[in-house]
């Protein structure tokens, strides 16, 4: 072993017994007998950041990287210690460093603090998230909450985005809170009074609370903004179905049709103007095409409630079921949940149903039976005419089958009493 590999050796041996001042003289003295010595400078600058001297640590790092430009922890450790002092340079050690190894989850955790400190803090969110799914990889627990709690916090200090905002105005809509929908639009008018999706919304909440006259004139005010966009002219044909013209929806849902035939979102909206005339059939057509565009639970439990109105209890079920798988793997707990409810409802529907067919055909069967037998009289009558010997009888029954095969039981019992009577006669 070389001198300066047996200094190197204490030293390490120091740091970690918790003699920094000792391992600071061994590191000093392997990098005395190997001027070139990078991982001693590097562990000598670990040890002099710790005891709280700063600039030594930051002279260490430098002279390392003289003689290893391409030293990826280096540059990792003289960030660390440039961070409470000089962001830029700490940002562009960050960076070299990512260079180096692009999927290096502590050097995107150190960017995330960067941004933070900043005030970047979308930059800073993006970035632990990257971090947190690296350390996921490595199966880095603790790491990878840190990141998680980090960046959560920062999303907490965000305002809502305006994606964000329609999202949630648009899941008012779907679950018929339509009073809360409208302030929140309200409000968001103030805001940005050329927003033509607001107006759509605005327009179709109102819409669905019965203010036929505001609805017609939020479309107008987004038709006059943006006449061309697709938006509006689907809008358009949503609000004609809510207030009560089914059919003039419908109309311009096939214009629109004409024009943007690869929409789902057209599709969708004519089935459930055709719901509104009860034509479950054209409805359930609708709902099918849009699913074939682009699969999405909502509109499969759509499809199942039109299949339901229309009769067609396992269709119903199977898409309900559908849709249950879908949020299963979303982890949309509480929407898969409804749709199994849904589901189990109704299977045991159907078993009643099925049960009841089986019970009616079986009733229907037996019905039919006692209509072919002959009565009791009919039998009376034949047994009296051979003198009650029912072998007779039968024989004269089976001549009568073979003679005229395919008749009802009754019909062959009544051919042979009447046969008989007319012999004697």
């Amino acid at each position: 072993m070389t001198q300066e590999s047996e200094f190197y050796d204490l030293g390490l041996n120091k740091a970690k017994e918790g003699d920094r001042y000792g391992a600071v003289q061994l590191f000093s003295c392997a990098i005395a007998a190997n001027p070139e010595f990078v991982d001693a400078y590097y562990q000598r600058g670990l040890v002099l950041y710790d005891l709280g001297d700063r600039q030594g640590a930051i002279a260490d790092y430098n002279q390392a990287l003289k003689i290893n430009p391409q030293a990826f922890d280096l540059y990792i450790a003289r960030s660390m210690v440039l961070l409470s002092s000089d962001i830029t340079a700490a940002h562009a050690d960050i960076s070299q460093a990512l260079s180096i190894n692009p999927r290096s989850a502590i050097a995107h955790q150190l960017l995330g603090l960067v941004y933070k400190q900043q005030n970047q803090f979308e930059k800073a969110i993006a970035t632990y998230k990257k971090a947190a799914s690296l350390f996921l990889e490595m199966r880095d627990e603790n790491n990878c909450r840190r990141c998680i709690a980090s960046y959560q916090q920062l999303e907490a200090l965000l305002p809502p985005s305006m994606v964000d905002i329609f999202v949630n105005v648009q899941q008012k809509i779907d679950r018929g809170d339509y009073t809360n929908a409208l302030i929140d639009l309200n409000w968001l008018l103030q805001i940005e009074p050329q927003n033509v999706k607001a107006f759509c919304l605005r327009g179709l909440t109102l819409g669905k609370l019965g203010d036929s006259q505001g609805a017609i004139k939020d479309l107008n005010q987004a038709s006059f903004l943006e006449p061309q966009n697709p938006e509006v002219k689907i809008s358009r044909g949503k609000i004609r179905s809510e207030i009560g013209d089914s059919q003039g929806a419908i109309a311009d849902f096939n214009d629109l049709i004409r024009e943007y035939p690869r929409n789902g979102e057209i599709y969708t909206s004519r089935a459930k103007a055709y719901l509104k005339l009860k034509d479950y059939r054209a409805a359930i057509e609708d709902f099918s095409r849009s699913l074939a565009l682009a699969e999405h639970p909502q509109i499969y439990c759509d499809r199942a409630e039109a299949r339901y109105d229309f009769g067609d209890l396992q269709g119903a079920i199977d898409d309900y079921q559908k849709a249950a798988n879908i949020w299963f793997t979303q982890s949309a707990t509480e929407r898969y949940r409804y749709a199994i409810d849904r589901v189990n409802l109704w299977q045991s529907e159907l078993e009643k149903q099925t049960k009841e067919q089986k019970r009616q055909q079986v009733n229907a069967a037996a019905t039919v039976d006692l209509m072919q037998m002959p009565s009791m009289e009919l039998q009376q009558r034949l047994l009296g005419l051979v003198g009650g010997n029912m072998a007779i009888a039968q024989r004269l029954i089976d001549i009568a089958k073979q003679d005229h095969p395919n008749m009802p039981e009754v019909w062959y019992w009544q051919k042979v009493v009447f046969d008989l009577e007319s012999d004697r006669q």
